[in-house]
């Protein structure tokens, strides 16, 4: 079971996600936009309104897996989660298993 801190990095972390699917079914549909779109950062804290521009294809494949996550850099917590790629501004990240079922129970794609 996650500390509270780290759950409460998980859910708005997922908040933002959720976020992000409702942008991108909405505003981005595949074919009406161009290759990039702007996508808020998923990082854990809730008062963040930083916007990120990502290639869609990129969107689709950090969405593939419910442990992944987008973020400005030096957004990232690491010990709540690690960096697994550096792209051109932003990172990605995973999250530690301590997070796992709640991203997981989270993720509008799968839940």
């Amino acid at each position: 079971m996650p500390d509270p801190r780290t759950e409460r990095i998980a859910y708005n972390e997922s908040a933002f996600r959720e976020l992000n699917e409702r942008l991108e079914e909405s505003v981005h549909r595949p074919g009406s936009e161009p290759d990039f779109a702007g996508f808020v950062c998923e990082c854990g804290e809730m008062e963040c309104d930083t916007t990120l521009r990502l290639a869609l294809d990129d969107y689709e494949a950090i969405r593939a897996d419910s442990m992944l996550f987008f973020v400005a850099p030096g957004h990232e917590v690491p010990d709540v989660e690690d960096i697994v790629d550096e792209r051109d501004g932003y990172v990605v990240v995973r999250k530690h298993e301590a997070a796992a079922h709640i991203v997981a129970e989270t993720d509008p794609r799968t839940g």
